[in-house]
């Protein structure tokens, strides 16, 4: 960051130098994997400056694991004998705090396969879990909550197919079972529970190549273990983003190299993955951060100027909300005797951390610089602010928001630059003195019907009352103020709005 930021002192948040890091620390990898990749994992760990290890007896790995900085376990050969096996190495890496990468192949084509796969992520030990959409979209089926959840696959073997809503099944099965989740596919998908980014990066070419499905999951095993330098300047799901931007690259620079020739294209992957670097990986902008309709469904808005300039209240009432069902919490500090200054970026330290207790989105209203200051997931921007191109250029990766209250101000807006949008006052609103007159939901179908395409909430004068209406408008959501702010029991009044929108879904 080049420029002056107020909140930082004169100090920038250094540059990003994650295969640099990677490579310095040489992570060690046991790989217990299918028996057909184990010759190309190895070499494309190697290739990336990791250190490979194939292992395939607890008694093997007993010795190995107190070395180790990640382990795989790909399921692509499985047995019985290696099902009892991948649980006693998930007991000893977890003994010694060993992240533990699973790769579910083939889950989605059978229910053998479906139920050892389902017997791991319920050891609850589970660090990242990445599949193709199809085995992916298996899992969250096999273990979703929701009864009308759509149990039919579209994949068939193990290379699966292209599912609809895969961001939207990565986000909830993430949350679901409490760790990352990669979904691959023509774009690929992560998502960290609060998260959620897109990776157009890949070539057709790579699913004709057996085993650069499986080698994927070794370097991500790899990349999580590198995690710790970077995890106050960027969320996990961002940081996995980067690492499958890497290797889709690779894929790319591999076809340039060699033509469409699967032979070939082995050698000239290994290649790719070895000579890529930093200045290659953040040079242009290879992940996208998107939106998914889950996160706004309850979007919470609040700062001092809602509960009595107290901090210590609004501290407390953002924890009961976010214990409540919040799924978005966006700190607004506005008004006469709000914080500034040292006092503002402290408590919106303090915010974020509560926020990410319960994987809550936590977004900053207007204060571009704050947001860059404490990491936030987002920021918010009305019409009279910044451009959004210039907050997008500032930012980087984090959610923009953008509030829109007419049809005139779509057309004018470079939407293309956000990834959400809040229109309104939906009714009249004591919130914000400077409210534009009442617009409706029929509002929201308008902008819709305009193009508006960005997931959407409606704001001002939200009760429980009116909430059903702005979501058969067409709203992701709605972003309430007062009715949790000033409730007797901030946690109730969460719980009663996402109970209501679930029972819409």
């Amino acid at each position: 960051m080049t420029y002056e930021n107020p909140y930082m002192n004169g100090q920038t948040w250094p540059e990003l130098n994650i295969l640099e890091t990677l490579r310095q620390r040489n992570p060690l990898v046991i790989c217990i994997t299918n028996d057909v990749v184990r010759t190309f994992t190895a070499n494309g760990l190697l290739a990336i400056g990791a250190s490979p290890v194939m292992s395939e007896c607890s008694e093997d790995l007993k010795d190995l694991i107190v070395h180790a900085s990640a382990l795989l376990i790909n399921i692509g050969t499985v047995t019985p004998d290696k099902a009892n096996y991948y649980k006693e190495a998930i007991k000893l890496a977890k003994k010694h705090e060993v992240p533990i990468v699973l790769d579910p192949v083939g889950c989605h084509a059978g229910a053998y396969r479906l139920s050892v796969v389902l017997d791991l992520i319920k050891t609850g030990s589970i660090s990242l879990l990445r599949g193709n959409q199809s085995e992916i979209k298996a899992i969250y089926d096999a273990l979703s909550p929701n009864d009308e959840s759509d149990n039919s696959t579209t994949g068939k073997g193990v290379d699966g197919a292209q599912v609809e809503d895969s961001a939207v099944i990565a986000y909830r099965l993430s949350r679901l079972i409490n760790c990352p989740v990669v979904a691959t596919g023509e774009d690929d998908y992560v998502s960290d529970g609060t998260r959620v980014f897109a990776v157009p990066h890949g070539h057709p070419i790579m699913t004709a190549v057996t085993g650069t499905g499986c080698l994927l999951g070794a370097v991500l095993a790899a990349f999580f273990s590198a995690y710790y330098p970077f995890k106050n300047q960027m969320p996990m799901a961002e940081f996995i983003a980067y690492a499958l931007a890497y290797y889709g690259l690779a894929g790319e620079r591999a076809v340039k190299e060699c033509g469409f020739k699967p032979g070939s294209f082995s050698v000239a992957f290994m290649d790719a993955l070895y000579i890529l670097d930093d200045a290659v990986l953040l040079s242009k902008q290879h992940i996208r951060s998107i939106v998914v309709p889950d996160q706004l469904q309850v979007y919470f808005i609040a700062g001092t100027q809602d509960v009595g300039l107290n901090e210590d209240r609004l501290l407390a009432v953002v924890e009961a909300a976010c214990r409540g069902g919040v799924t978005c919490f966006q700190f607004r500090e506005k008004g006469t005797g709000t914080l500034e200054g040292k006092q503002k970026l402290e408590l919106a330290q303090q915010l974020k951390q509560v926020c990410a207790m319960y994987n809550v989105l936590y977004i900053i209203n207007d204060d571009v610089n704050l947001a860059i200051a404490v990491h936030a997931d987002g920021v918010h921007v009305g019409q009279e602010d910044m451009k959004l191109e210039q907050v997008r250029n500032l930012v980087g990766h984090i959610v923009v928001g953008i509030s829109i209250y007419s049809v005139e101000e779509l057309h004018k807006t470079d939407v293309v630059y956000a990834d959400c949008v809040g229109v309104g006052p939906m009714y009249a609103t004591s919130s914000k003195s400077d409210a534009q007159e009442p617009c409706g939901p029929a509002r929201i179908t308008e902008l819709q019907a305009a193009g508006l395409t960005l997931p959407c909430v409606g704001i001002g004068g939200i009760t429980l009352d009116n909430t059903k209406s702005i979501l058969q408008a067409g709203a992701c959501g709605v972003a309430v103020i007062s009715a949790i702010a000033h409730a007797e029991n901030p946690y109730e009044a969460a719980q009663q709005f996402k109970g209501l929108i679930d029972s819409g879904n």
